[in-house]
Formats: C-alpha cells, sequence, structure tokens
C-alpha cells in the first residue's frame, strides 16, 4: 500500500460495490483488505454525519480495524456525488482521525457462516472441518493448524459461536458460500444445497446437473456472490 494524495483520491472515488462491502460490516467480522496477508478484527464502528458549511463531505463511517498490536481505521467518506475509501492510522486522541491514509480498492468480509465446525476440548477457537477427513468420519481443521496432538471432534456451529473465535487461516482458506436451493429448470424439482468452500470458489459460475426426476441435463448458471442458481432460459 502507498500514501496517497487527499485531493487525488477525492476525485477518483471507489466503485458501488465496495461501497456496498464497506457500509455492510459490523462489529465483529473479520476483513480483508486490499488483498494482504492480515486478518482485521473489527472492534468498533463509527457513523458520523457532517454538516460544516466549507465541508463537501456529507458523511464518514469508520471501522476500527485490529491484528495484533497493529490498529487501522478503514473510512467511508460520501460526498455528494461519490465516495471515497481510505486505510489510515488513527490520531491517539481520536481513533476516528486519520494521521496518514491509504488508498483502499479491495475489502473482504469473510465469512464465519457453516452449519459444522471442527473443536478442541479447553480450546477458544473453532476450524472448518477438512472435507476429505471428514469424508472419512474424522475430525480435522481444514487449515491443516491447531493442536497436533489434540483430539477434535465436529460441532453445530451454534454450539461454540460466539464463544469460539473463528480460525482466521481456516475463514481465509475455506471462503464459504451459502448456495440456495438448485432447482431443475426442467420440472422445478430440487436438486441440492449446501455451502461451497475453497479459495477460487468465485471461479465457479455454472453446475452442470443430470436431474433424476426428467431429462434435463445440461448446465444451470450459479451467481457465487449471491448464492443465486438458476438458468437465464430453461430451453438452452
Amino acid at each position: 500500500m502507498g500514501a496517497t494524495d487527499t485531493a487525488a483520491t477525492v476525485d477518483a472515488g471507489v466503485e458501488p460495490s465496495l461501497v456496498d462491502t464497506i457500509k455492510n460490516i459490523e462489529e465483529g467480522d473479520l476483513l480483508v483488505v486490499n488483498g494482504t496477508s492480515r486478518t482485521w478484527d473489527v472492534t468498533d464502528v463509527a457513523n458520523h454525519t457532517i454538516e460544516g458549511p466549507n465541508d463537501a463531505r456529507e458523511s464518514k463511517r469508520v471501522c476500527r480495524l485490529s491484528c495484533g498490536e497493529s490498529v487501522l481505521g478503514l473510512e467511508l467518506v460520501a460526498y455528494p456525488d461519490h465516495y471515497t475509501a481510505s486505510l489510515h492510522a488513527p490520531a491517539v486522541e481520536d481513533w476516528t482521525e486519520e494521521s496518514q491514509s491509504f488508498d483502499v480498492h479491495d475489502v473482504t468480509i469473510l465469512s464465519q457462516d457453516i452449519p459444522w465446525v471442527v473443536v478442541t476440548g479447553g480450546a477458544d477457537k473453532y476450524h472448518f472441518p477438512d472435507p476429505q477427513a471428514a469424508a472419512f468420519g474424522e475430525a480435522r481443521p481444514a487449515c491443516g493448524g491447531g493442536n497436533q496432538s489434540a483430539t477434535y471432534r465436529i460441532v453445530r456451529s451454534n454450539t461454540v459461536r460466539p464463544t469460539y473465535a473463528g480460525c482466521k487461516d481456516c475463514l481465509r482458506r475455506e471462503k464459504p458460500v451459502a448456495l440456495d436451493h438448485v432447482t431443475c429448470p426442467s420440472c422445478s424439482r430440487s436438486i441440492c444445497h449446501g455451502i461451497l468452500r475453497g479459495s477460487a470458489v468465485g471461479a465457479v459460475d455454472g453446475l452442470s446437473i443430470t436431474c433424476p426426476h426428467c431429462d434435463f441435463d445440461g448446465v444451470i448458471n450459479v451467481d457465487v456472490a449471491s448464492g443465486f442458481a438458476g438458468v437465464d432460459d430453461p430451453t438452452t
């Protein structure tokens, strides 16, 4: 990341998708900013309306991020016709005010929603289950880390959250996306539903299905971002 010129940042604006992502950030979320190796905890979110007569800004939303000893502020500023986004080292006296800012071009909110997780007794962290191990009835963290000598078990995630925190390595690598019920475009019968996982899950844009209830055999579109599966034209 490089230091930005304030005037250049104001002129450039940011993509609407990034604006929506930052608006949806909540306290307790885990973020990856600009694709870096750090995973940030969102420890606070503040919204301010700006009413100064000589200030072109209308409002700002600041998310306080923490990673180890590092603390930064992710700031989204609204202008009459555009938004800007920056990452800044907060001033000591007020964490919502910046002292040095950096460009923000990408923010990913890591999903922590998955039905089953892997835990060990006395721990304060849950992992995603390794899918190959789970297929053979074994409980093992997907990240391959954790306490190698511990005995893990698979439990419902709602039995350990929010008491346990998610393993950041699992969250970054697995990137779970819930997929709504996939239905046959020909007979509308339900085929499957579940969760897609993997660092490249965004590359999936279709599913090849063979319906057991009718003669449909083809590819249906998948919008991983929204978890939607369907077809534009069932006759094709």
